[in-house]
C-alpha cells in the first residue's frame, strides 16, 4: 500500500472519501458481474462438452455412411453425384447481451431434404450419406457458437479479474491508507489548536487577573489616608 500523493486538507478528505464510496460501489458492481460471467462461462463449457460428443457420433456416422455409399457406389461415382449437388444452407447469426457483452450466436437450418440426382445407379446410402453430413453441419455451426463465445466470455473475465484485483489490492487501500492519513493530521492539527486556544485563554484570564490586582492595588492607594506629618 502506499498514500496517494496529497495535501492532508479537509477539503481533500471529502473528495477522497466521496472517490473511496464510488470505488467500492465499483468494486461490488465487477464481483457481481464477474460472477454472472463465472456461470455463464460454466454452463457453455457443459454446453461445449455434450455438443462435442454430439459432433464426435455425428462426424463418425457419416464418414462410416460415407464409406458404405462408396463401397457400393463406387468412389468415382459418389464424387461425380457430389459435383452435382446445389444444396443451399440457411445459416442465421444474430447477438445475445451477457453481462454487458454481445455473443454472436449462430444457427445453421437445414432446406427441405430432396433427392437432387436421378436412383437408377445408387441406393438409400447416397440418400443417409446426405442426411448425416448436413446433421453434422448443424452440430459444427453449433459448436462453432460456443467456442466463439467461450472464447469471448473469458476474455472480459480476464479483464474483469485483473480490475477487481486492482481495486482490491491497490485503490480500495490507498484510498483507506491515504484517508488513515489525512485524519491522524487533521487529528493532530485539531488538538494542536486546542491547546494553543486552551494556552490563550489562559493566558488571556491570567493577564485579566493581572490587570485586576493592579486595578485593585492602584484603587487601594488612592483611599489610604496621609499619614504626612
Amino acid at each position: 500500500m502506499s498514500r496517494l500523493n496529497i495535501a492532508p486538507t479537509k477539503s481533500n478528505q471529502l473528495n477522497l472519501k466521496r472517490s473511496l464510496k464510488m470505488t467500492s460501489e465499483g468494486f461490488a458492481l465487477l464481483e457481481q458481474k464477474r460472477e454472472i460471467l463465472v456461470m455463464e462461462l460454466m454452463r457453455l463449457l457443459d454446453r461445449v462438452k455434450v455438443v462435442q460428443q454430439e459432433l464426435a457420433q455425428r462426424r463418425h456416422k457419416a464418414y462410416a455412411t460415407l464409406r458404405k455409399a462408396a463401397s457400393h457406389n463406387g468412389y468415382y461415382h459418389m464424387r461425380n453425384i457430389a459435383n452435382g449437388i446445389n444444396y443451399e444452407h440457411d445459416v442465421h447469426s444474430d447477438t445475445r447481451v451477457v453481462a454487458g457483452i454481445r455473443i454472436p450466436t449462430l444457427s445453421v437450418k437445414q432446406g427441405a431434404f430432396r433427392s437432387q440426382y436421378g436412383f437408377a445407379d445408387t441406393d438409400s446410402l447416397v440418400d443417409q450419406t446426405m442426411i448425416d453430413f448436413l446433421a453434422l453441419l448443424e452440430s459444427a455451426g453449433k459448436l462453432a457458437e460456443l467456442e466463439t463465445a467461450v472464447w469471448l466470455l473469458a476474455r472480459e473475465l480476464k479483464k474483469t479479474q485483473r480490475r477487481v484485483n486492482a481495486l482490491e489490492h491497490i485503490f480500495i487501500p490507498n484510498y483507506k491508507d491515504t484517508l488513515r492519513y489525512i485524519g491522524e493530521v487533521l487529528e493532530g492539527k485539531d488538538l494542536d489548536s486546542f491547546f494553543t486556544m486552551k494556552m490563550v485563554k489562559k493566558r488571556l484570564a491570567e493577564a485579566a487577573e493581572a490587570a485586576e490586582a493592579a486595578e485593585q492595588a492602584q484603587l487601594s492607594d488612592g483611599d489610604a489616608p496621609d499619614t504626612t506629618p
